[in-house]
């Protein structure tokens, strides 16, 4: 009986701690909801245990972090473009202002003082062509043949500008009514352009810029990224199958986006890094995809781990249930043959009453009278 009693308490606690865990999760799950962006980076980096309860926010939730995180890259790249760009255009007004004789730009055409055409050798530049007197399409598809190899050329015309950087292939072409035209110049001569170029007034053509870059960055980030969180999510739903845990596709995808935060604050000090010295790291990409696998592998394993030690738990308790079913069943058939017994000997004993009482009442019977036959 006491062994009952002790496997019936053992259940008891066992169900009240269960259900304190639930309350408790439930507790800290509701406190989790009200997670701020930055919390959510750094449980998204370095409590990976906590996936499950990212994912719980929801499809919306995790958009709405991955638009935060997309924002903030977005914003530093485009300030990084920004920051170059005032670079070049600083040494850009040096040259000019050093290297370049008189010029006037007047009614789209650029007119510099020298007779022949100029070719130099830059550091930052690259290779540098200024002819501002021919209007010869051989002459300028041979400057163009000229710079075919270099990585970095600049040729100047009377009407357009060509520019050929490192990464790209080919070359590209400025006309000058449109170049100018957006910054709202008609005419100048070398003095004012120098000046208009290291002035204040650059500040306002940077701001244009930063929105336009910031806009293609925010656009080209979100785009990349969610084709990444999309093969990742495919990995992970792949590893919940394998595991056999039953997890939706959404859920899964909601923790993939999670998993990218480490990767996208790498990439964003790797942009940072870039502004000011040249590093390049090769197969970057690959690297973001490999960390964020890793990320979402771990988190859906942890998943399986705490599955089954809760289906433990729960095999646990069904398991003292069903014992202490038995003991009550055995109890139940103990105290019915207790109770048949009891009637047998209760029986027994109305019988020996019956019978005694019938032993007396024959011995108590009054006998005939003395000389009846007399």
């Amino acid at each position: 009986m006491k062994k009952k009693e002790d496997k019936i308490e053992n259940k008891d606690t066992i169900n009240d701690t269960k259900k304190e865990k639930i309350d408790k999760e439930s507790e800290v799950e509701n406190k989790e909801l009200k997670k701020g962006f930055f919390k959510k980076v750094w449980y998204s980096i370095d409590k990976i245990e906590r996936y499950a309860e990212l994912s719980a926010e929801g499809l919306k939730s995790a958009l709405k972090y991955l638009a935060m995180l997309i924002l903030v890259i977005g914003v530093i790249a485009a300030a990084s473009t920004i920051y170059k760009t005032s670079l070049v255009v600083n040494k850009i007004s040096q040259y000019i202002d050093q290297k370049i004789p008189n010029l006037t730009y007047s009614e789209n055409t650029l007119k510099v003082e020298n007779s022949e055409a100029i070719i130099d050798e830059n550091e930052e530049f690259g290779k540098i062509i200024v002819d501002t007197n021919t209007d010869d399409e051989q002459q300028i598809n041979k400057y163009v043949s000229d710079v075919k190899d270099e990585e970095n050329a600049v040729i100047i015309l009377k009407n357009k500008l060509i520019l050929k950087t490192s990464g790209v292939s080919g070359s590209a072409n400025y006309n000058y009514e449109d170049l100018f035209g957006q910054m709202g110049i008609t005419e100048f001569n070398k003095q004012q352009l120098v000046d208009y170029l290291t002035g204040s007034t650059m500040f306002k053509y940077y701001a244009n810029l930063f929105l336009t870059l910031f806009i293609y960055a925010f656009a080209v980030y979100l785009i990349n990224t969610l084709f990444y969180i999309i093969i990742i999510s495919m990995v992970g739903f792949l590893a919940t199958m394998i595991l056999k845990l039953k997890i939706r596709f959404v859920a899964v995808f909601n923790m993939a986006v999670y998993s990218i935060t480490l990767p996208t604050i790498l990439n964003i000090i790797y942009i940072i890094v870039n502004t000011f010295y040249k590093y390049a790291i090769s197969y970057f990409d690959v690297m973001y995809v490999m960390i964020s696998t890793i990320y979402i592998l771990a988190a859906i394993f942890m998943l399986k781990s705490e599955f089954n030690k809760k289906q433990g738990e729960v095999q646990k308790i069904v398991e003292v249930e069903k014992e202490v079913k038995e003991e009550q069943k055995q109890e139940e058939e103990n105290n019915k043959e207790d109770t048949k017994k009891s009637e047998k000997k209760e029986t027994k004993k109305k019988k020996e009453k019956s019978k005694d009482k019938e032993n007396t009442e024959e011995k108590n019977e009054p006998g005939e009278p003395e000389g009846s036959n007399a």
